[in-house]
């Protein structure tokens, strides 16, 4: 298989460097130099070049392009030019449009030699690879060691079988959260203790101003569903609604008989029954998935109960924050504004990025505490649901069965939204201490369009990032400098880099077509993105693998192709004349998805109904949903849908 990929990258950076030698012809005997050393380099060290050592440099790149200054770093491919010329052999043209020969950032540095740098460093970062056991066991080793340096929970947070008369209550709201971490900040500089201080108080004043705008909760005004992925108790398809446990900690916050099912008949019949339903400590199931080449990404499959009553939980704030003030700072489903601000900060240089190493593993049940304090019924509910144990059969090299210090894993539903308001109260805390602003509403309105936060990705004002990171150090967070930018101007966030307020994102090379439907769909994706940035010999190279019946379609056209912007020709297609439907049509290859559901055989099929709550007139039938099937089929179309473009059609997007 490296073969394999060691030869399609080879055509793909081919390609790459015909497009810069169009975009800059006065460099054209420096790419050829360029290329013979990239392709000597990969015959020595294979397939690491492209997916580990360019993408090294270009983060490499990325810190020079914030700091103004090109420096030496070691790395593969970036041995200077000469005693006197400090930028790299590799690439020296296009540096040198960028860079002057002392390394010092151009004031008229070209944006558009950033963006081939750029893209040709970064184009197999994101390359799908199988996963090696060597890095997923060192994955979950990292897992283990970061959730053992976080705090021991406290009483509340312990999974323990409560009921009315003896339940755990919330203490936290008796606290402030600068005394919980008084500790933590007395081991700072002097100098450092009293604003920090400050910043805690304040983010006391931030955690008070977002849970009153949420509201209380009530489990029974929001929706219970589950979610789309594995869940920890089988692996395979399976009935989620057929309830097989249901914890003593679950059951006294979402009573089963009035969230877990659809009448109290069906309850009392199941209750009743041969089958009972068990009352044991929720587990979760590791499962290690693709990220990158180097690094796999671990997720927790959780309790199909644990879910339903999560995505409830995700519901409630995903409603409540879309209709109040935060929705102006924070979105659970749209990156916009983070990419907005992000052009912004790289145009001007007024505002940060700042991206989080491990954040979900190291959001504390302490912090969450403190967070949600005022609203005791919320917290009791995210106790409930949140699965306190993780089994793993990755390696044996840690305990088989961990027990979680940290609140939630990612896998569970309501990890997004609660980490996300947790750093943006941290964020908003930091910037009204820092620029000595009021503590109420009217100072939190006034940084709308300067603070933003998705996930772990912030945007935060740059006068206030050094006591943001301050204190998501004293809250056990760790800051991941080389995705974090703040001086000169480039910014990072989202999925969007932006270089002096110009998009300056790669288009990224994933897998090569292998007659499977998956990389003929991910093959088709690559060459259109790669279109899309106006890499027109990249793009026709990867097009050129594609089987033929692959059809060219409009740009804004729906139809499965390789999208156009001129007039749009299939030549080499089969037409016909449909005379029933009276339209010309053309014979393509497309891919064609389908999802069979299994019938059950007992009532839960109207849980299901109720829950996916189809509509009228809308074909649905109940059942197992199986594994998505995708296959390559062959189809006539409409000509003219192949043609079709929207009267509303955008600006090409150059970058």
């Amino acid at each position: 298989m490296s073969k394999c990929h060691v030869s399609e990258l080879r055509n793909v950076y081919t390609s790459l460097f015909q497009d810069a030698r169009y975009a800059f012809p006065t460099l054209e005997m420096e790419f050829e130099r360029d290329l013979t050393r990239l392709l000597s380099l990969v015959e020595h060290r294979g397939l690491q070049v492209y997916l580990e050592d360019l993408p090294a440099v270009g983060k490499h790149l990325d810190r020079c392009l914030a700091g103004g200054q090109y420096n030496l770093s070691g790395l593969p491919l970036t041995k200077r030019f000469s005693g006197r010329v400090v930028i790299p052999k590799f690439l020296r043209g296009l540096y040198l449009l960028v860079f002057h020969e002392t390394g010092r950032l151009k004031d008229d540095a070209s944006t558009e030699a950033v963006y081939f740098l750029r893209q040709i460093l970064f184009a197999a970062k994101k390359a799908s690879f199988p996963l090696s056991d060597d890095k997923v066991e060192n994955e979950v080793l990292e897992f283990v060691k970061v959730d053992e340096s976080l705090p021991e929970l406290d009483e509340f947070w312990k999974s323990e079988p409560t009921n009315p008369e003896n339940r755990k209550e919330p203490q936290y709201y008796g606290y402030s959260t600068s005394a919980l971490y008084a500790t933590r900040v007395d081991a700072l500089p002097t100098h450092k203790r009293g604003q920090l201080t400050i910043v805690l108080a304040a983010l006391d004043f931030m955690s008070s101003a977002v849970t009153s705008s949420l509201g209380s909760y009530d489990p029974g005004l929001w929706s219970f569903r589950h979610g789309p992925g594995a869940v920890s108790e089988t692996v395979g398809p399976s009935n989620k609604y057929y309830w097989k446990n249901w914890s003593d900690s679950l059951e006294s916050e979402f009573p089963i008989a009035d969230y877990g099912f659809h009448s109290y008949a069906s309850w009392a019949d199941r209750a009743n029954g041969r089958h009972g339903i068990g009352s044991q400590e929720p587990t979760s199931r590791m499962v290690a998935v693709p990220k990158s080449y180097s690094k796999p990404r671990l997720i927790a499959a959780e309790p199909s109960e644990q879910m339903w009553c999560q995505q409830n939980l995700a519901h409630y704030f995903s409603e409540r924050c879309a209709k109040t003030w935060i929705n102006d700072f924070v979105r659970f489903d749209d990156q916009s504004l983070n990419q907005r601000l992000c052009i912004a900060g790289a145009m001007d240089g007024s505002l940060a990025t700042v991206d989080l190493s491990a954040a979900s593993d190291r959001v504390t049940c302490h912090a969450v505490g403190q967070l949600f304090r005022s609203n005791p019924k919320l917290l009791r509910c995210l106790r409930a649901s949140r699965t306190p144990r993780v089994e793993q059969k990755l390696t044996p090299k840690v305990p088989s069965s961990i027990q979680l210090r940290k609140f939630s894993t990612m896998g569970n539903a309501c990890t997004f939204p609660v980490e996300s308001l947790l750093f943006f109260s941290i964020a908003m805390a930091a910037t009204l201490v820092s620029r000595g602003l009021k503590w109420c509403q009217k100072s939190i309105d006034s940084l709308a369009g300067e603070v933003a936060v998705y996930g772990d990705d912030v945007v935060i004002p740059v006068d206030s990032r050094e006591l943001f990171v301050e204190t998501l150090e004293i809250l056990h967070f760790k800051v991941n400098e080389n995705k974090s930018f703040w001086s000169g101007n480039f910014r990072e966030s989202c999925g969007v880099d932006s270089f002096r307020g110009v998009t300056v994102t790669p288009a990224y090379w994933k897998t090569f077509y292998d007659g499977g439907p998956e990389s003929l769909a991910s093959v088709t994706e690559t060459s259109n993105n790669f279109y899309q940035k106006f890499l027109l010999n990249a793009s026709g190279y990867l097009a050129s693998t594609l089987p033929r019946l692959v059809p060219t379609v409009a740009q804004h056209s729906g139809v499965f192709g390789l999208k156009c912007r001129l007039e749009v020709s299939n030549p080499s297609l089969r037409e016909r004349w449909n005379s029933d439907l009276q339209r010309y049509e053309v014979f393509v290859l497309t891919t064609q998805s389908s999802q069979r559901r299994l019938p059950t055989n007992d009532d839960t099929a109207l849980l299901q109904f109720f829950t996916e709550d189809p509509g009228q007139g809308i074909p649905w039938t109940h059942g197992i949903m199986q594994r998505p099937l995708t296959k390559i089929r062959k189809r006539w179309v409409s000509r003219d849908s192949i043609a079709a473009q929207l009267s509303h059609c955008g600006k090409w997007d150059y970058k």
